[in-house]
């Protein structure tokens, strides 16, 4: 039989404590309803492995024969170490291809997609739990397509990777599509997507690689791990594209030389910030059960401003942020700027029933016509999830 299936990987994003996360205080996260799409395909007597990567508008092949061959030499200079001094050997491997195909060298995103494919492909082959020498026969062609814009703050790298991972650790024999889902798997597929996170990143958190391998919504502190949120149901948000693209390491430096002008000052809004977390936890976690909801949703609301105002206050708005607030508070709606800022994504909190609510839709098209990208979504939804190919 063929393998055939496809995998869904949503996005994420920061509900709270971004930039005070970089301080060891505590964030909350939470999944999307925007994800990548990965379907995959054997393809009978193929000796190739082609991925259609719609994001970055390019299709990256790998030959089996010599994919096979590096796994051999890979194993003969490191009998014992199944993957630490992989990711060296990948990058060597990849640029010798490269060098080879001659042309132009592909864009940096295409080069990293790249070695995250090869790295990952490789791993899960490496470690696959029956055949120590296995080698991949048949080839099978992967396409990718994702709804999330690409260094905006919604994880598309990790979702990207933990899609790839999944396929990957399911061809080579880890675990099938009936038990991807056990906890050793799930913390499988999640340290794999970290591992790609690496090649993107250098030295990432864990956050987005964690958080869109198991949904709903997390609570974060740099080094020290993840706690869930029981909540009762996702959050209904809109999420706004500021089409304003930005470097995260830029502005995160930035915040660091403010902090370094004004110590105790900047030091107190990161405590506030971690009051605001413990605040919020227990709303998002009653949230729901009908209970006095419209209460709590108003007390969402007033954290979603007051950590808005304090993300003002460290410098990390845009003219253009600005102006989605102001149209949002106009229609009488609560949102704030989410993950590095300075540009990207605002998340906007929706009432229940918002669809019946004639105001929302006039907020949505006053959005849209101002120019901005305009997707209403959930926050704290399911994560990963594998399911049937129909052709």
């Amino acid at each position: 039989m063929l393998l055939k299936f496809q995998v869904h990987s949503p996005g994420k994003v920061i509900l709270h404590g971004e930039h005070a996360v970089v301080y060891h205080r505590p964030a909350l996260a939470a999944v999307v309803g925007l994800g990548t799409t990965l379907k995959f395909r054997q393809l009978e007597a193929s000796q190739v492995a082609s991925f259609q990567l719609e994001a970055l508008n390019c299709t990256l092949e790998i030959q089996l024969p010599e994919f096979n061959g590096f796994l051999a030499e890979f194993r003969s200079k490191y009998p014992s170490d199944s993957t630490a001094n992989l990711l060296e050997a990948v990058r060597a491997e990849v640029s010798k291809q490269l060098e080879r195909s001659g042309g132009n060298a592909p864009k940096q995103h295409t080069q990293r997609a790249f070695i995250s494919i090869y790295y990952l492909l490789a791993g899960a082959v490496l470690s696959a739990p029956g055949d120590k020498k296995l080698t991949l026969q048949t080839g099978f062609q992967v396409q990718v397509d994702s709804q999330l814009t690409v260094g905006a703050g919604l994880g598309s790298s990790a979702s990207f990777g933990a899609a790839l991972a999944t396929t990957f650790l399911i061809l080579a024999g880890h675990f099938d599509r009936d038990s991807y889902l056990s906890e050793a798997n799930q913390a499988l597929i999640s340290s794999w997507a970290y591992e790609s996170e690496r090649v993107n990143h250098g030295t990432p958190s864990g956050l987005d690689n964690t958080v869109c391998t198991y949904g709903g919504m997390l609570r974060y502190v740099k080094g020290q791990g993840f706690q869930s949120l029981k909540i009762q149901k996702p959050l209904n948000i809109l999420l706004v594209d500021s089409r304003v693209s930005r470097s995260t390491a830029d502005i995160v430096a930035k915040v660091r030389h403010l902090g370094e002008a004004f110590p105790q000052l900047i030091e107190a809004i990161w405590q506030a910030c971690e009051e605001l977390v413990a605040a919020a936890v227990p709303l998002y976690e009653s949230f729901g059960n009908a209970q006095d909801d419209s209460s709590k949703f108003e007390q969402l609301e007033r954290l979603f401003q007051i950590n808005n105002d304090l993300l003002k206050a460290i410098g990390v708005s845009h003219p253009k942020l600005e102006q989605i607030f102001t149209i949002a508070f106009k229609r009488g709606f609560f949102s704030k700027l989410t993950g590095a800022g300075a540009g990207g994504y605002v998340i906007v909190l929706l009432p229940e029933n918002y669809e019946c609510n004639e105001v929302y839709w006039k907020l949505k098209e006053e959005l849209e016509s101002a120019g901005f990208g305009v997707h209403v979504t959930t926050a704290g939804g399911e994560g990963l999830r594998v399911s049937s190919l129909e052709d």
